[in-house]
């Protein structure tokens, strides 16, 4: 019983280990993506609650489009990496199903500095 515990919680770190890897290959353009975002937000953080919205609206569909461009072009460049991912015993859909949402939390995270920095 022991040892089927020690073996889940290594396959957990494997996991951890290899969606952070992963997220790495594309963080620095999304990371760039969601400080820009967030630096629009600084910018326009003290006009009206309208414009405020206007601007929400406007990054949440481009943080949208830039996801979208990020998935469909690792899917295509980095076929042969997905192989890896799959011989670790990760699947290329937890993969995004985990760092995805963890990119769109950046994006949240921007926003509010960028709002409640003044």
């Amino acid at each position: 019983m022991e040892g089927d515990t020690k073996a889940d919680l290594m396959g957990a770190g494997c996991t951890l280990r290899a969606c952070i890897s992963f997220y790495r290959m594309y963080m620095a353009p999304a990371l760039a993506v969601s400080c820009s975002c967030g630096g629009i937000m600084y910018a326009y953080s003290m006009k009206a609650p309208a414009v405020i919205g206007v601007i929400i609206v406007a990054t949440f569909w481009f943080k949208v489009a830039t996801m979208a461009f990020f998935y469909f072009t690792m899917k295509r460049k980095a076929r042969k990496i997905f192989y890896y991912y799959k011989n670790v015993g990760v699947s290329v859909r937890w993969l995004w199903g985990t760092t995805l949402p963890f990119d769109f939390l950046t994006y949240v995270a921007a926003l509010f500095v960028g709002y409640y920095i003044r």
